[in-house]
Order: structure tokens, then C-alpha cells, then sequence
């Protein structure tokens, strides 16, 4: 079975051969009910994908769709003249080039259906491609813009923001002036930004009918493969892997869905598999981050840091409605940012509050490795190294190789990085402790007070107070006081208190005591 991994072009996986996840039911529905659309989804997500499959539709390629479930219907692939986008392409840093990126376009396709543009500014050459594509044709263009946000993504930490909205803005006021002439508009794009004129919120110059899906329940499974898909088309795969592996059938999909299951789109809609993640495996038939070989966006690092988010609550977030609004690019809203990013998504819907925590097994791991990698400001494979060691240690018991492994690696972060405050050590321990794969809770809460942190591993349950200001004996015997230890005493493990004394001077771990209660038989 051939996987089209990075393979965003619906006509070359069809005509060679590679496996493909039939959506073309769910959009017949799209092409059939509506006009104007937007869909916002996470990176590696297939946008592209559905992108070039609407455009074969709508070059009328009827062959390329035998056997799928749209050839089952009655729509009859009129051949449209097709004008596409794709803001990917293009290395966008400011307004200047994003103008001659979409004049370039535009220049291009008018000579490749032989039209004379006489225009010279980018958004009237835009708006004369497709009236005289419309005219020449006799048929309405199709506009088909992928990625529509990467110029904005691309400036938000720079002077260029602003001019780059602009020349956004009057860009898409053309669009929507060019209704008549278009028979289908279809946007997508990682995230939804207010003030951008592509959207309701904006002013009404802009291109304010479209139909935002993101959140439709219809649409939650438009992106994504479901369950049903997974063992539908890529069974043998997954058979494959539980060869290799000596396991059951079984065994595997609950390993699958673990590490890279878990989108939730809607409130009341089926949970789905990373594209790109579930194709990786089934290639190299092991369990990976294929995520992380993408970045985490700089900008989203930096918003952590600025609102100097609690890490420790991004796995019970709770959250109104106003989470999944456009955001402003110029004043970002970091529980915003994650769930369009698709580092936080919908586990539990109660009016009026949605409950969000990480998708899977794949994405936490990929957020903790770039936020150590940039809270610490040490390379991800040395930080992967010490956090191997850590847990060698913690598994065998060894509080004393754990202190020494933490130790060096608060040595290799650069001293004007750090922070003389608790809340940015607590950060990055935390960090730290999510790479151990050990459970881990910081400010876990208890009715004495707050305990720093708790790790638990196969065999043990460590219990840790840190003193910023004090010593390790006082730390110790805050544990003690506030009984701290009480609520894990019957879970038939060792338990261990743990004071730690931080080093200001060295911005290090310093002195530490341990202390274990047995347990009763």
C-alpha cells in the first residue's frame, strides 16, 4: 500500500496509485448547499489536499473520481475555470511582496488562458482576471485561496503587520466585489483573525460572506481520518504493525488512538487522526512524534511566555465560548492560539464551558520538547538526554542521580534567559517533568494548601516542595505539616517527601533532603 506522505495533490494520488480517504461525499454536500466558505484547521491537516481535490471537481476531471462516493451522486462535473492561491508558496515578509505575489498570480494564469491584463496595481489586476476569465468562458470562477493567514503569521512579530492587514484587507474587498462573477469560494487557513477582512467581524468593505465551517459539526470530520476511516482504508497497515510488533490487532489501534487520535472539532462531533501522523506511521511502522519534525510557532512560544501561562492547567482548561472567536493578531489570545494550532482541542462540552486538554499521546510530547527546548534555551537533543537520564533514575529509585542529572541541565541554561522568580523555575520543572513520561502535577491541591509537585512512577510517589526563599529543611517540613503526603499514602507505593532549596547564585537546584514512608502492610 503506497502512503502519500507530504503528496497534497489529489490527481497524483489517484493516478498513482496511493491510498486516499474518500471525502468527496462530505464536500458534494459543501458544493452543493453553499458558495462562500472558510475552514480553519491545524497544520498537516489535509487542507491542501481538500484544496486540489475541489479543484479537479471543478475542472470537471469526472475520470479521477471512479469509484469514489461523489461519482455515486448526480452532479454532473461542469468543467469552471479554476483560480488558485496558495499563500504557502510564497516567501511573503511584508505588503510589497504579498502585492507581487498576487499580481505574479495573476499574470500567470491570465497567460495561461491567453488574457491581456491591463491593469497594474495587484488587486485590480485580481479583479480583471476573473471578470474576463468569467466572460471568456462563459462559465463563473472557482477561487480556491489555501492558507490565506500565512502572511499575517508571517509578520506578527514584526513592523510589517500592520501594512500587510491593509494590503489584505483591500484584497479581499475585491473578492467580495467579484460576486457575480464566482461560482464557489473556499478559504482555509490555520487561524481566524478579527479585523482581517476576510470575516463577519470585520468591517463591511471586507469579505464578510463567507461561511465560517471550522466549528460546524457537519464539517468535524471534513479534515482528519475518523475511527471508521482508519479501519476502513488502512487496516492492512495497522495488521502490519501488529506483525512487527507481536501484538494483537487490538493492542495496536488502542496504541494508535493513544498517540494520535483525539481532535475534536465540535462539541458533539467524532474525534479524528492526523493525516500526516497516521500516514508517517503506517510508513515506518513505528510509534513516533512526526509532529515535533514541524516547529511549534515562535509567536505561540513567545505568547506563553509573555502571559506567563500556568502550563499546568492546559490539561484541564476550561473555557467560554469566546475561545473559538477570531482572534487579533496584534493582541493574540494564547487559549485561542492553542486550540486553532491544534495543541489544545474539546474533550468535554458543558454549557456554557468546553473543557480542552492535549489531543494525544503525540502533540503533549511535541509541545513539552519545544517548550524546553525554548524555555531552557538548551538544543532538543540534549534536553532529550537528560530527560532519559532523569527517568532512569526516578524508575530505579535514585533521588540523588535525578537531583545531579536536573542539575546539569539547569547549568547549560544561559543565565540571561533566566528568571529570578518561582513561577518561571516552576515552569520550567514542570517541562521537565512532562519529557520523564512520569505523571506529573505542579499546584496540586490539597485541603492544607498548594504542593509544588508530584511525580509518580511505576513504584513510587515523589512529593516535592522547592524553597525559593529558605532552606531544605523548612521545605521538608512544610510537606510534613500540611500533610502533604496524606491523599497518596493508599495507593500501595513508596512514598517520598522531598525538600529542595534553589541556589540563587548558581540559578540551580542547591541543597535537598529525602525522606521515604514505608508502607504499611
Amino acid at each position: 500500500m503506497k502512503y502519500p506522505i507530504g503528496i497534497q495533490t489529489f490527481s497524483e494520488i489517484i493516478e498513482e496509485g496511493y491510498v486516499y480517504i474518500d471525502k468527496t461525499a462530505d464536500i458534494h454536500q459543501l458544493i452543493s448547499q453553499g458558495k462562500w466558505y472558510f475552514l480553519s484547521r491545524p497544520r498537516r491537516f489535509g487542507k491542501s489536499l481538500l484544496i486540489s481535490t475541489l479543484e479537479a471537481i471543478f475542472q470537471g476531471r469526472k475520470a479521477l473520481f471512479e469509484g469514489l462516493d461523489i461519482a455515486d451522486t448526480d452532479y454532473a462535473f461542469d468543467a469552471h475555470p479554476v483560480v488558485k492561491l496558495e499563500f504557502t508558496k510564497a516567501e511573503i515578509t511584508n505588503a510589497e511582496s504579498l502585492r507581487s505575489f498576487i499580481s505574479e498570480q495573476a499574470v500567470s494564469l491570465a497567460a495561461v488562458h491567453q488574457i491581456t491584463l491591463t491593469a497594474t496595481r495587484y488587486e485590480r489586476q485580481f479583479d480583471e482576471l476573473i471578470t474576463l476569465l468569467h466572460q471568456k468562458t462563459g462559465k463563473k470562477v472557482v477561487l480556491l485561496i489555501d492558507e490565506y493567514d500565512k502572511p499575517i503569521l508571517n509578520t506578527l512579530e514584526t513592523g510589517e503587520l500592520a501594512e500587510v492587514k491593509n494590503t489584505t484587507n483591500a484584497f479581499y474587498a475585491v473578492v467580495k466585489a467579484l460576486d457575480e462573477h464566482l461560482r464557489f469560494v473556499f478559504v482555509t487557513g490555520v487561524s481566524k483573525f478579527s479585523k482581517v477582512s476576510a470575516f463577519p467581524e470585520a468591517d463591511s468593505s471586507g469579505m464578510n460572506n463567507l461561511n465560517d465551517i471550522s466549528m460546524n459539526q457537519e464539517s468535524a470530520t471534513l479534515c482528519g481520518y475518523t475511527q471508521a476511516e482508519l479501519e476502513h482504508y488502512l487496516s492492512a497497515g495497522l495488521s502490519d504493525i501488529a506483525e512487527a510488533e507481536s501484538q494483537s490487532i487490538d493492542v495496536i489501534k488502542a496504541k494508535t488512538k493513544q498517540w494520535y487520535n483525539g481532535y475534536c472539532l465540535h462539541p458533539k462531533g467524532e474525534t479524528v487522526y492526523n493525516p500526516h501522523s497516521i500516514l508517517s506511521l503506517l510508513r515506518h511502522q513505528e510509534f513516533n512524534n512526526f509532529w515535533f519534525q514541524s516547529a511549534t510557532p515562535t509567536f505561540l512560544i513567545h505568547l506563553l511566555k509573555r502571559d506567563q501561562t500556568d502550563l499546568s492547567e492546559l490539561e484541564r482548561m476550561e473555557v467560554g465560548a469566546a475561545a473559538f472567536y477570531a482572534v487579533e493578531p496584534e493582541d493574540l489570545d494564547v487559549y485561542a492560539v492553542l486550540l486553532q494550532t491544534g495543541y489544545l482541542t474539546i474533550k468535554h462540552y458543558d454549557a456554557p464551558s468546553y473543557f480542552l486538554d492535549f489531543p494525544n499521546q503525540e502533540i503533549k510530547d511535541s509541545f513539552f520538547h519545544s517548550l524546553a527546548a525554548n524555555y531552557a534555551g538548551v538544543r532538543p537533543s540534549l534536553t532529550n538526554i537528560y530527560a532519559a537520564k532523569m527517568h532512569k533514575a526516578l524508575n530505579k529509585g535514585d533521588v540523588s542521580t535525578f537531583v545531579d542529572q536536573l542539575r546539569i541541565f539547569l547549568a547549560n541554561v544561559p543565565y540571561d534567559i533566566t528568571l529570578k522568580n518561582e513561577k518561571y523555575y516552576q515552569s520550567l520543572f514542570f517541562v521537565i517533568c512532562k519529557l520523564l513520561a512520569f505523571t506529573a502535577e505542579v499546584e496540586v491541591s490539597t485541603n492544607k494548601g498548594r504542593i509544588d509537585c508530584v511525580i509518580q512512577t511505576d513504584n513510587a510517589i515523589y512529593v516535592i516542595e522547592f524553597k525559593l526563599q529558605g532552606t531544605k529543611e523548612a521545605a521538608l517540613q512544610q510537606i510534613k505539616d500540611k500533610q502533604y503526603a496524606q491523599k497518596y499514602l493508599g495507593q500501595n507505593k513508596r512514598v517520598v517527601l522531598l525538600g529542595v532549596e534553589f541556589d540563587h547564585e548558581q540559578s540551580n537546584i542547591g541543597e535537598w533532603v529525602e525522606e521515604s514512608i514505608k508502607i504499611k502492610p
